[in-house]
């Protein structure tokens, strides 16, 4: 039988045809998009291809035994669609233009999976519990990785960062690659036996603003004055920078009633670093050996008139996590990463002969901390091309006041706004998947009430992306942190509902509770198959494979009766661990005061008891950083942490 003709599309992609912009008239035709040897190509669904030919020239494509020809736009722009194509392959994709070819071998069709989120998603096979059968076990030629490298962007962009490339799994590959991707992909391979492609696109410590283009975020009304000075660094970076260094003084006036950056390391008692920049928590001294928080870092350098005419750049090493630094009191940057060196323009006229004062503010929260270096990558380097190395004879004086978080630049990589998702995310637009995973929110935790929009948005954008019906699970944050005495506020909880009401109201969005796969002191726990088998479950019942809660057991109705409210849980059995009755039930008054309350369950309804005086606004189940809650369905599976509201009497 032959094959259907492959479709030409001129203008299908407008999305994705907008990133492009600028680009130099190649000499040989290119791929956008993350298509390279051994990719793995959604089947069933339609294929888009674009990219960069010679400009007018014809454009001829084949793949799978098909053919097609398109035109490239005088720029050299073209663009095609294929129609689906079934899972199969290795099979050759080839690009012939005017004035060369691009051939890309090994390519199989079958099942694509996103993977994204912070840490806990980035975390890699040889950290999980039992990582050598895993590793050693990994051969599979019809599984391929694409880990896509961390980068960031000011404008989305065509092109992937630079050494991304799809792999065939095997141990060195797999090693590395993301637990939680990598054994939900393996599962998903034994359950359809067509080849699968996993993409992680994830970083350590990022918050969902990072994740999210700017016109997903607008209308929100969340974080407009971010966006605004965001926009302003796109045109004029300097202008933008000065602008929060006024805002960050501002804030630290006003917190701290001082100046410090106006200030000598003569001014105060300040204490030498030590010459390996280690983490502050070992300098031996009391001040820091538990200290989280900030620190005043200053250096005085002196430099000549030759030296201090003109522009200068300054390098630093690197901090953990984020640096505000000044150069004779001006203000000059801000960066929050633990991984990036700072390297910071010294416009004309900030230097000065004679005497020079740097001084650096660093907050740390979680882990090591501080001045990093190393010394040898500090420097001052002059218009001319020489350098001053200043790798030596630093100080620092501890701030004592508790820190109230502080203001950070939205250009910032984990903590700033779009340019994760401009770099990792819009170059995949346009491609089909099978199905997405989200895994992050701890650097969120504090800020639920806007979690709950930005997360939403996150799905609709993805959707805009990859296709409008895209199935895509939330993996709940699990236990970490205090374990509750007496009913509290929690951060974590409130992240933990965000997620669960997202996936409550959106009915491609499935919820992968946790809670038992936690560690409450380790944010990063290792057991990631745990995770994974959970992931794995949610996106079968997505896919309509198999039966079951896709929102992680969420209460389907509240009520009265008489001196008990009945909760009632979706079809299905449920059990209570190690006692006779559920715990972690509580009662929240119109006051907002929280009290324990006695439970028990009959079939799918759990009752809980008032007292003849209360008041009830709400009923809380499993609130706290790290509760212990005992409730599970009978797959053991934990009934998902939840807040909800009781109807009046």
């Amino acid at each position: 039988m032959r094959p259907k003709p492959l479709i030409a599309a001129a203008a299908l992609f407008p999305l994705a045809f907008g990133l492009v912009s600028g680009q130099p008239v190649q000499a040989e035709p290119t791929l956008e998009r993350p298509y390279t040897d051994h990719a793995v190509i959604q089947r069933n669904k339609p294929v888009s291809l674009a990219g960069l030919a010679a400009g007018g020239s014809a454009v001829d494509i084949t793949f799978a035994g098909r053919s097609l020809q398109t035109q490239a736009d005088k720029d050299g722009r073209w663009q095609a669609m294929m129609e689906p194509v079934p899972a199969g392959g290795p099979y050759t994709l080839s690009v012939e233009d005017s004035d060369g070819r691009l051939e890309l071998t090994d390519v199989m069709v079958g099942d694509v999976l996103l993977c994204s989120g912070q840490s806990n998603m980035e975390y890699p096979v040889y950290r999980a519990l039992n990582p050598d059968a895993a590793v050693s076990g990994s051969e599979d030629d019809k599984l391929r990785l694409l880990t896509v490298p961390r980068s960031t962007a000011l404008t989305p962009q065509a092109h992937l960062p630079d050494g991304a490339g799809w792999a065939v799994s095997g141990p060195d590959v797999v090693r590395d690659f993301s637990a939680v991707c990598y054994f939900t992909g393996r599962q998903l391979r034994a359950d359809s036996d067509v080849p699968v492609g996993l993409i992680d696109a994830s970083w350590g410590g990022s918050q969902i603003e990072a994740w999210l283009p700017a016109k997903a975020m607008e209308p929100l009304g969340i974080h407009g004055a971010q966006l605004g000075l965001l926009e302003s660094y796109r045109k004029d970076p300097e202008a933008a920078m000065a602008s929060f260094g006024e805002t960050w003084e501002s804030w630290w006036r006003e917190a701290h009633g001082s100046t410090p950056w106006a200030s000598t390391s003569e001014d105060a008692d300040w204490n030498p670093v030590p010459e390996t920049f280690p983490d502050w928590k070992v300098y031996d001294d009391p001040e820091t050996e538990n200290h989280y928080g900030r620190l005043w870092y200053s250096r005085e350098v002196e430099l000549t008139e030759a030296q201090a005419d003109g522009a200068a750049s300054i390098s630093l090493g690197l901090f953990d996590d984020t640096d505000a630094t000044w150069v004779n009191g001006h203000f000059i940057g801000s960066t929050s990463s633990w991984s990036d060196h700072r390297t910071y323009n010294v416009p004309q006229g900030i230097l000065k002969p004679g005497s020079n004062t740097i001084m650096i503010n660093v907050l740390n929260t979680y882990g090591q901390g501080g001045m990093m270096g190393p010394g040898e990558a500090i420097a001052l380097k002059f218009g001319n091309g020489n350098t001053l190395p200043l790798g030596d004879d630093w100080q620092y004086r501890v701030v004592h006041q508790p820190d109230s978080g502080g203001p950070r630049p939205p250009w910032e990589t984990v903590t700033g706004y779009t340019a994760i998702q401009n770099a990792m995310i819009a170059p995949l637009a346009g491609i089909s998947l099978k199905a997405a995973i989200w895994y992050q929110g701890e650097s969120n935790v504090g800020r639920a009430d806007e979690y709950q929009p930005l997360l939403q948005a996150l799905m609709d954008t993805w959707r805009d992306y990859f296709g409008k019906d895209l199935p895509v699970v939330i993996v709940q944050l699990p236990v970490y942190g205090a374990m509750p005495d007496t009913p509290v506020d929690s951060g974590w909880s409130g992240i933990r509902e965000a997620q669960r009401k997202v996936a409550l109201s959106d009915p491609q969005t499935g919820l992968a509770v946790t809670l038992d796969a936690g560690d409450r002191t380790d944010i990063h726990p290792a057991n990631k198959l745990l995770v994974a088998e959970r992931v794995s479950r949610i996106l079968s019942i997505l896919m309509e494979q198999t039966s079951g809660h896709e929102d992680g057991a969420s209460p389907q109705s509240v009520a009265f009766d008489g001196n008990t409210i009945k909760i009632t849980l979706p079809e299905g059995r449920y059990k209570v661990i190690g006692s006779n009755a559920p715990n972690a039930f509580e009662v929240c008054d119109t006051s907002g005061v929280c009290a324990w309350a006695d439970a028990r369950i009959e079939g799918r309804q759990v009752l809980v008891n008032l007292q003849k005086a209360a008041d009830p606004r709400e009923i809380r189940y499993c609130w706290g950083d790290a509760p212990v809650c005992n409730l599970f369905t009978s797959a053991d599976v934990p009934v998902t942490p939840f807040q909800v509201e009781v109807p009046a009497r």
